[in-house]
């Protein structure tokens, strides 16, 4: 007699991304029931970590929250003294650049640096924009980011692969660059941040929190990379940003078919971004890009927030693609690949 066939498991990314959408989708509403001001913030934070890894997972998880922690403190802090200095202000902005991405690229807890880094400057850009409303940008912004990390967290540790184990440790990276290429990259880094600040400020153009913060991260060791990445998170936000206009675009209003499709996009873009092709950076940059276009306050009341986030990040990758182009010649991108001059 034949064996009977029998249902093939779910994969360790099928398992992982079903957790991160339903840990997304407990990270908004609790962010939204306790009135915070950019609940996405704890949507991000939970696709951000996500890892079929379960110690990288939770490596990740601990090193945000502690970043966010010594960012938003110490970026509050400098930001009160320096209020009303919008020359010291863009300064500071690209040091905390540089310093992150030099972290980044030289530290074993490389996400901590990168984060503080991007936190702080959060802070202090937000200083730049709307000063008044600084204290209550820093106390909201770290329940955000909390609100995700446990979330992202209790639904791996429900749903993901190996569900209900408890072990798990704080696992440190490789070094990934000699200490000249992480200077020359941190440099580039902090140059650009300036650049963006002032293109901003002279054009007016939007979000420039998210622009900055999408400019970095694409700042690769490789030079190579970096530009691949660029496309990447270009092509990325396009699918991204159109899925949730879409979603917006044929009933913004219904919470039933705004929490299904914010599930579902996740879900399937999270997958993307845990797999082990090629293109996986397609897959992240799409989840972002989707989360931002598709939360507000709840569902998106009008189309104008989500488009000015959506050419934020646009904008801040193609600045910071061709600077790092630009200022990385051939034979330097060539020694930071690997490859012979």
């Amino acid at each position: 007699m034949a064996e009977e066939a029998r249902p093939e498991r779910l994969s360790d990314v099928d398992r992982q991304a079903f957790a991160t959408a339903t840990g997304v989708l407990a990270a908004v509403y609790i962010a939204l029931s306790m009135g915070l001001d950019q609940p996405y913030w704890a949507a991000l934070s939970v696709m951000m970590i996500a890892n079929t890894d379960r110690d990288a997972l939770v490596t990740k998880g601990i090193l945000r929250v502690l970043s966010t922690l010594v960012g938003v403190s110490t970026g509050f802090i400098v930001a009160q003294w320096m209020e009303g200095l919008p020359i010291q202000q863009a300064l500071l902005v690209g040091a905390a650049a540089a310093i992150g991405t030099y972290g980044k690229q030289r530290s074993v807890y490389s996400y901590a640096w990168f984060y503080g880094g991007l936190t702080f400057m959060l802070v202090m850009l937000f200083s730049m924009v709307q000063p008044q409303d600084l204290y209550s940008f820093a106390h909201y912004r770290c329940y955000e980011i909390v609100i995700g990390v446990v979330c992202g967290m209790l639904a791996s540790w429900a749903l993901g692969p190996n569900a209900g184990e408890l072990h798990a440790r704080l696992k440190a990276q490789a070094v990934a660059t000699t200490p000249e290429n992480a200077l020359r990259q941190a440099l580039i880094a902090g140059f650009g941040a300036i650049v963006i600040v002032i293109v901003w400020s002279q054009f007016d153009l939007p979000q420039l929190p998210q622009v900055l913060i999408s400019s970095l991260i694409v700042v690769d060791t490789d030079p190579n990379a970096t530009r691949h990445k660029g496309w990447q998170r270009i092509l990325g936000c396009i699918a991204g940003g159109v899925a949730g206009l879409l979603v917006i675009g044929l009933d913004a209003t219904d919470q039933i078919w705004w929490a299904t499709m914010l599930f579902v996009g996740i879900f399937s873009f999270a997958r993307l971004h845990l797999s082990k092709t090629p293109n996986a950076y397609i897959g992240t940059q799409s989840a972002i890009a989707f989360i931002i276009t598709l939360i507000d306050k709840g569902p998106p009341t009008s189309l104008f927030p989500p488009v000015d986030r959506l050419v934020g990040i646009v904008i801040g990758v193609s600045i910071m693609t061709a600077l790092v182009w630009a200022l990385n010649p051939p034979g330097t991108a060539d020694k930071a690949a690997g490859k012979p001059a």
